[in-house]
């Protein structure tokens, strides 16, 4: 292993741990306001400052932790499983299927995704069976994205698939009366598992960074709650008279992002070694 791959696990797992610590022990500490502690530069007792409340900005970033890393987990994998079924049947079933399937998903990509994702936001909070707060932001975050960025995953699936149809395998399935469902799970699942879960992989630093550019702009999570799209969006008002406030939150985004890209790539390299694939391109 690089150093590059160590140096992103032990960044990722110090913030997975801290913010458990955090989340556990301190939680009140991330959203206590100290009027004569207001935008104080880092120092030993405030090691990312203090903002414009006066709250110690590095135990905001921990429990900001909890939103960012949540929704980008849970984004890519709904994301997946939503892409993965799409392109599963579509590429098995094929015919009038395939084509109106593909061309939908054509459709969905030539429409700007910001845009998407702030409407489906929207609309999933207005049904969302929950009171306003954290967790619906969460909730509405997490689908909206899930429902804009599956067609990269579900385009994928269905190359996988329709290559897969003419191997001795699955025509020796066929000739044996296996049922489709059946032979798409145990025996062509397994074997296209590898580029897709690194596919997955990859979903996640790109719905962190969708996460907090939504809060951004003012529609994921609102104040009091926090995310690192938030403080980054607090941190850009105060700019120029205290830099120190979007400095943290954007360095912290910045090295998890770049760890889960470091961690994905070393993924992607060991799945072509022990499973080498040969990628041809297929008609829409």
């Amino acid at each position: 292993m690089s150093w590059g791959r160590i140096l992103a696990l032990f960044w990722l797992g110090a913030v997975v741990i801290l913010a458990i610590f955090v989340e556990v022990f301190h939680a009140p500490l991330a959203y206590e306001t100290h009027v004569d502690q207001i935008l104080l530069t880092p120092s030993w007792s405030h090691w990312f400052g203090t903002d414009s409340l006066g709250r110690d900005l590095f135990a905001r970033l921990l429990a900001g932790a909890k939103i960012s890393l949540g929704v980008g987990l849970i984004g890519s994998f709904l994301t997946f499983m939503i892409g993965f079924l799409w392109g599963a049947v579509t590429g098995w079933c094929g015919g009038w299927m395939d084509r109106v399937g593909m061309r939908i998903t054509d459709l969905l990509l030539a429409v700007p995704s910001f845009a998407l994702v702030a409407v489906l936001v929207f609309a999933v909070n207005s049904w969302l069976p929950l009171e306003d707060g954290v967790w619906k932001s969460f909730w509405g975050l997490a689908l909206g994205i899930a429902l804009t960025r599956w067609m990269n995953v579900a385009r994928v699936t269905r190359s996988l698939i329709i290559a897969s149809k003419p191997l001795p395998y699955v025509e020796a399935s066929r000739a044996l009366g296996v049922g489709d469902a059946r032979i798409l799970w145990n025996h062509i699942r397994p074997n296209i598992t590898g580029p897709l879960l690194v596919l997955f992989g990859l979903q996640i630093p790109s719905n962190i960074l969708y996460e907090s550019f939504m809060s951004f702009i003012g529609i994921g999570v609102m104040a009091p709650q926090t995310s690192w799209g938030l403080l980054v969006q607090e941190g850009w008002r105060s700019l120029s008279a205290y830099p120190h406030t979007i400095l943290g939150p954007s360095l912290v985004l910045f090295l998890t992002v770049w760890s889960l890209h470091v961690l994905m790539d070393g993924w992607r390299e060991s799945s072509r070694r022990s499973r080498p694939l040969e990628f041809q391109q297929l008609p829409s």
